[in-house]
Formats: C-alpha cells, sequence, structure tokens
C-alpha cells in the first residue's frame, strides 16, 4: 500500500503460545492430507509470526569433498521449502513465500493460511 511517499509496510503477527499451537495443527493437518506436501515436507517451524517449511535433500558428494552444511543421517540437507508470513492470529491474512538462491524471501501470494498451502501445494516453485 502507498499512499504518498510514504509506504506502509504490515508486519508479521505476534502469536501467543496457544495460537502458536493452534496455527500449528492446522499446517501439520493440511500437510497430511495432501500428498505432495507429505512428501515434501519434512519439518515445520513457528518463529515470528512466521511458518517456515523445511525439506530434505539426499546430497550426493564427490569422495573428499567437504560439505557446507552438516549432513543429516549422513546423506540428506535440510533446506527451506517455504514460509507462510502470518499478519493476523487467525490466518485470514497471509503471504506464501518462497526464498530465492541468494536467501531473500519474496512473496508469490496474499490469501488465508489454507489459501496459501493449497498454492505451494500447486505451484511449480514449490516443487
Amino acid at each position: 500500500m502507498t499512499k504518498g511517499y510514504w509506504t506502509y509496510k504490515l508486519k508479521p503477527a505476534k502469536l501467543t503460545k496457544n495460537e502458536k499451537e493452534i496455527i500449528k495443527a492446522q499446517v501439520l493437518k493440511f500437510i497430511d492430507s495432501s500428498e505432495k506436501l507429505k512428501e515434501k515436507v519434512s519439518r515445520i517451524d513457528l518463529k515470528a509470526g512466521r511458518v517456515y517449511l523445511y525439506h530434505l535433500v539426499e546430497q550426493f558428494h564427490a569422495e573428499g569433498a567437504i560439505l557446507i552444511k552438516p549432513l543429516i543421517d549422513g546423506k540428506y540437507c535440510e533446506f527451506h521449502f517455504g514460509r507462510i508470513t502470518l499478519y493476523d492470529s487467525k490466518g485470514y491474512n497471509c503471504t506464501a513465500d518462497w526464498q530465492r538462491y541468494n536467501d531473500q524471501w519474496f512473496n508469490l501470494h496474499e490469501g488465508t493460511l489454507e489459501n496459501c498451502l493449497i498454492f505451494m501445494e500447486s505451484d511449480a516453485y514449490f516443487s
């Protein structure tokens, strides 16, 4: 939203412990019902009004190569799958974000929490 010379940027919602548990339960329920997200998302985390979704990628490396990130179970690296930024505690105003190669996040979709999860399920960025 732009008005004159000033730009107003929304800040993520500050969630209580109870609200975090409710949001986390909603996201986990959706992931369990989605074939694609169930396969891709290994864990989720809630921090600072954002839901981070992670996935594991099997790494191939030549013998003697030095890895930048430590491997999980000797062969997997964990990367961001995407994130959902919550602008209210009920999940009515959210954005689905994707992380670029330079570690910057950019917004791909706006809607409710469920709409953002549906978008992540169907969009090519989250493949």
